[in-house]
């Protein structure tokens, strides 16, 4: 009898949530047509604190990617997030940020070991203050809004910025002129001038190379790319990427 009591909230718990089957039939259903040979897999499953929702880990995976997401599921309702107004609380926003910072703490480990001997290297600031390694785009606005304050943390840090864009072909091309320019600036200022000139936003993006294109080198460019290459590989995902050197 004691045996049957303690399995009784886990029982009653399951009876109420849609099953993995169910959550499985249902993505798979909703996604064939869009997405041909998608396969869904449940990778854990949570009760939420102070809730009768499961928090469910889904992974889709087609075409050699995959991809995972959080749902919340209790009855027979599943939802993208539950939102908690007494607590201020998205459990959904919540996920993306725990998630956001191992996937951050994982690519800095990878990536200090490449960054020690790294050439491709524009750096700022003294040798004797602590280093940050940034990782920017001249085309992302979140980079930009980093470069706005880089002389003020210029004050408490050096800097080594890696150029790895995300936004295409004229961010490449802005990213090899940055790089060819910079190795003949004679100082700090100069550099962050050369930064400022390529990452202003009024000099328009280029989703193809035409007449009004920006004038490069191709292998400086290819370089530029394989530097991308390298650090996605590694798992940088989102620019600015700040690396604390240890």
């Amino acid at each position: 009898m004691k045996k049957t009591l303690v399995f009784l909230p886990l029982a009653f718990s399951l009876a109420f949530c849609a099953s993995n089957t169910q959550i499985k039939k249902f993505y798979e259903d909703a996604l064939k047509e869009r997405l041909e040979g998608v396969k869904v897999e449940i990778l854990k499953r949570e009760k939420l604190p102070d809730t009768d929702f499961e928090a469910v880990t889904v992974k889709f995976s087609a075409k050699g990617m995959s991809q995972e997401d959080l749902i919340f599921t209790k009855d027979n309702i599943i939802a993208p997030d539950i939102i908690d107004v007494k607590q201020n609380i998205s459990y959904k926003q919540s996920y993306e940020l725990k998630k956001m910072e191992k996937e951050r703490e994982n690519f800095s480990k990878k990536a200090l070991k490449e960054l020690e001997k790294e050439k491709m290297i524009i750096s700022l600031g003294d040798k004797n203050k602590p280093l940050l390694y940034v990782f920017s785009d001249p085309e992302c606005p979140y980079c930009r809004m980093h470069l706005k304050n880089i002389r003020q943390e210029l004050k408490t840090h050096q800097m080594k910025l890696i150029l790895t864009p995300v936004h295409g072909i004229s961010a490449f091309d802005k990213a090899a002129l940055i790089y060819k320019e910079s190795k003949n600036a004679k100082s700090d200022e100069e550099k962050i001038k050369i930064l400022e000139k390529y990452y202003d936003e009024k000099i328009a993006h280029y989703s193809q190379r035409g007449a009004n294109s920006l004038k490069v080198d191709e292998k400086e460019v290819d370089a530029v790319q394989k530097l991308y290459q390298k650090y996605s590989s590694l798992g940088l995902r989102a620019v600015p990427m700040i690396v604390e050197a240890k």
